[in-house]
């Protein structure tokens, strides 16, 4: 028998709005139809209308789950711009921001996949453990979601010595936590049976596919900014990559988990070398005329920033985020799978449509 089913363009399982059109035939998926394009909005285009502030405002919200990861990449652009040194401070506070950021998005992500195959209080345990870091990243950066809280040449906040004792604290029970759950998790026979072997992406699909982030990082891809093209702090924290090999839904919950896990001690190393001083700085009156150019990893991966600059304000901006769901890359993780894991291969693929369509 074969039927077609349409999921979405809304649906509780990934954030923003998709729609997957699958052809099913004995409950296998033979064909994906993808359609995206909901939610465009011509982000790019809008900063280089307007003043530097502005573009802050606008850069901050272009993904809520990301929202850091933007700020820090055009920030950067600006400081290559400008020729803006970043003070240790800042450095260590912005890595600390970014790995909280991504902790709480992997965490996420990877409780979306226990959901959709049937753990929910795996799930709801890991969304626990999210609330506990949103909580330390509103202590840190001044809200849950940040917003705007970088800028070129430091930060635009800096937190009480409170509130980074108050995190230092909290960070040990919390990463052992962790740490007690991955380890009780990673080898339960049901967990690897609806996992391992589903909604595979070899590597040489993700080379050619030009995929990112832990979605490249699960197929074998060693790939990530923080190693290969240090900044902030992260060379002096002597960060490596987390890759597995699989490709598959397990090998990518891996990457989630053990990333998430790598961030809460990047978090508290970054915190604990912390130096005195003040990393708050005034935005620059002007832009000099020039271009820049600058990645940082996001959760999701690679994030660019490109800048131009006729020597008053910006003339041109481009955005280049990880590469998203499109026809090809559903199809490749969709196809001939059996329609009950559907769900946990589009939630393993952590799909961000605010990244993907700004």
């Amino acid at each position: 028998m074969s039927y077609s089913i349409a999921l979405g363009p809304f649906h509780p399982a990934w954030p923003g709005p998709q729609r997957f059109i699958l052809r099913i035939a004995d409950e296998r998926v033979v064909d994906v139809e993808y359609q995206g394009g909901f939610n465009e909005r011509g982000c790019a285009e809008r900063l280089s209308r307007l003043s530097l502030p502005d573009a802050l405002h606008l850069v901050a919200r272009i993904c809520g789950e990301c929202s850091f990861a933007h700020s820090l990449a055009f920030c950067q652009a600006v400081e290559q711009l400008c020729g803006l040194n970043v003070e240790v401070r800042a450095s260590l506070l912005r890595t600390a921001i970014a790995e909280l950021e991504r902790a709480a998005s992997h965490l996420r992500a990877a409780a979306a996949v226990l959901h959709a195959i049937g753990m929910k209080p795996r799930g709801t345990a890991l969304d626990a453990f999210r609330e506990q870091l949103r909580n330390l990243l509103a202590s840190i950066a001044g809200g849950r979601i940040v917003a705007a809280v970088c800028a070129p040449g430091g930060l635009r906040r800096d937190p009480a010595p409170s509130d980074r004792d108050a995190v230092l604290a909290a960070l040990p029970e919390i990463g052992a936590a962790l740490y007690r759950f991955i380890d009780r998790l990673i080898d339960q026979r049901f967990l690897l049976a609806r996992t391992i072997d589903v909604g595979a992406l070899p590597r040489a699909a993700a080379e050619q596919f030009g995929v990112r982030g832990p979605l490249a990082r699960a197929s074998g891809i060693p790939r990530d900014v923080r190693a290969d093209h240090p900044y902030a702090a992260y060379e002096s924290l002597g960060f490596h990559p987390i890759v597995q090999e699989g490709g598959d839904v397990y090998a990518r919950l891996l990457v989630f988990l053990l990333e998430a896990y790598e961030a809460i001690k990047l978090v508290d190393a970054a915190l604990q070398r912390l130096p005195e001083g003040r990393s708050v700085v005034e935005l620059p009156g002007e832009l000099p005329r020039g271009q820049a150019s600058v990645s940082v990893e996001g959760p999701r991966g690679a994030i660019r920033y490109a800048l131009e600059s006729d020597g008053v304000r910006l003339t041109r901006v481009q955005i280049d985020t990880p590469r998203q769901f499109d026809r090809l890359l559903a199809r490749t993780l969709l196809s001939a799978a059996q329609m009950d894991n559907v769900m946990a291969i589009i939630a393993s693929a952590d799909v961000c449509v605010a990244c993907a369509e700004q």
